[in-house]
């Protein structure tokens, strides 16, 4: 009987020792590619080529400008509930510049981040990833590099870049509409008068928070591009696995979101 679960702990420990190995490699695999892509970007006497700028600015215009309705609802319905419960709670503590405190940490400093980047992954990690995938079971990826053209430079870094710019960009737009959208809102719909916190919102926020906010939202634009293009470039020969490598760049795109999330909550308190 002991022999039996020296056996199962040394499986439970085995078992655990490999993920975490296995989960070790994958995070330093996918630290070079974003390295390594930055680097070829950024040797470059000029940043952006023609080429380059296209995809670029085609990246912003489906990530950034093509979200703006789905961001504007998801916006206006957390203005609508989760601002209104902080500022009913507000109303029954009586202290008005903790709700704005509150409303701002909450709602502006975490939700708007969280929430974007969520969007984002389902909406443009996985059509990045699936973009990357087709191109490389067609061929087109090993035909560029045989003409000598740097994969990373021309695909892999504008859409990184065009990522980042749009999720902190819709991130402040989600902040502003939750917020402010919000409070007008709620006293449109529940016929209380909260106007007055307006201005206190404006003045809640200190300069580290915005420095929390502006690298929340960089890691998360650089993690969701760079999972996508890391997984979509992994697809080989079999078409079975553009579908894997695209439910794998979402999956760990969102389990590190959550990862850098919840480590930057804690380092800056």
């Amino acid at each position: 009987m002991a022999d039996a679960d020296t056996g199962r702990l040394t499986a439970v420990l085995g078992w655990t020792g490999r993920r975490s190995l296995a989960l070790g490699a994958y995070l330093l695999d996918l630290a070079g590619f974003i390295i390594r892509a930055l680097r070829e970007w950024g040797g470059r006497a000029r940043f952006f080529n023609r080429a380059a700028l296209q995809t670029l600015t085609a990246q912003i215009i489906f990530t950034g400008v093509d979200a703006l309705p789905i961001i504007s609802l998801l916006a206006i319905a957390v203005g609508v509930s989760i601002t209104s419960q902080i500022l009913s709670l507000g109303q029954a503590l009586g202290s008005e510049h903790d709700v704005a405190t509150m409303l701002t940490d909450i709602v502006g400093m975490e939700l708007s981040p969280l929430l974007t980047a969520i969007v984002l992954i389902g909406r443009s990690g996985s059509a990045i990833a699936v973009d990357m995938g087709s191109m490389k079971l067609r061929g087109e990826v090993e035909g560029l590099m045989l003409l000598g053209i740097n994969v990373n430079e021309f695909f892999v870094t504008p859409r990184i870049i065009g990522v980042v710019v749009a999720q902190f960009t819709l991130a402040i737009y989600f902040a502003a509409i939750a917020l402010f959208g919000g409070v007008l809102l709620d006293g449109m719909i529940f016929s209380v008068q909260y106007t007055h916190q307006l201005a206190r919102l404006a003045e809640v926020p200190e300069p580290s928070e915005f420095v929390v906010f502006a690298l929340k939202n960089l890691l998360f634009g650089v993690i969701i591009a760079s999972t996508a293009c890391f997984h979509g470039l992994r697809v080989r020969a079999s078409s079975t696995e553009l579908p894997q490598q695209t439910q794998r760049a979402i999956v760990t795109s969102l389990v590190l979101v959550f990862m850098v999330d919840g480590l930057l909550a804690v380092f800056s308190q």
